[in-house]
């Protein structure tokens, strides 16, 4: 992806920011390419990184007691991810954060991030709108799987974020939704019948 790009996702995304604002973007930022299922995070490691995907989509998901994956992230792109852990308690992350298909991603060392925020204050205004994006998105998540039924749920789902039914394999989905694949294929099923 070349840079003109993603000033272009930089700027629809964030409206806000002005030239020297991306620019300082792009200097603090890596531009890494992964392939599908590669890690970006690793769980047991002090991830002080944050990533913007560019295009793709992230899971973050961590291992249960049962020994099974349970994504809590699904991160369309256009969006600012990190494990939170690791971000705001300097421990080590429970969580993994891998890639589903390829995925373009800006990286930054999360620390040097809020240094530029400091002196830049739309980079500020960047990381707020991160963290409310972000902090909405889990209530929705959390008021669906304590009020909701699965078909609800996949409902809702469908339409807050069409994209991830575009990006996202169905096993991620069912596994967010909290239904087995199983029940999933179900869902759509009934779904495409009705």
């Amino acid at each position: 992806m070349d840079t003109l790009t993603i000033r272009s996702i930089l700027k629809a995304t964030y409206p806000f920011l002005e030239r020297e604002d991306i620019d300082q973007v792009l200097t603090i930022g890596q531009y890494q390419v992964l392939k599908n299922k590669v890690s970006i995070i690793q769980a047991g490691t002090v991830a002080k990184k944050s990533f913007f995907i560019l295009s793709g989509m992230m899971r973050g998901y961590y291992i249960n007691k049962k020994g099974e994956e349970k994504n809590i992230f699904l991160r369309p792109e256009h969006t600012i991810s990190g494990s939170p852990d690791a971000l705001f308690n300097n421990t080590k992350t429970k969580y993994t954060f891998e890639s589903i298909l390829e995925s373009h991603l800006l990286v930054f060392d999360h620390p040097t991030f809020l240094h530029a925020a400091e002196k830049y204050p739309n980079l500020s205004k960047m990381y707020i709108a991160a963290l409310q994006e972000t902090v909405q998105t889990l209530i929705f998540r959390v008021e669906s799987l304590v009020d909701k039924l699965p078909e609800e749920r996949y409902e809702e789902l469908l339409q807050r974020s069409p994209q991830f039914f575009q990006t996202a394999f169905n096993k991620h989905i069912a596994n967010y939704l909290g239904v087995t694949p199983n029940s999933f294929s179900r869902i759509l099923k009934r779904k495409k019948e009705g």
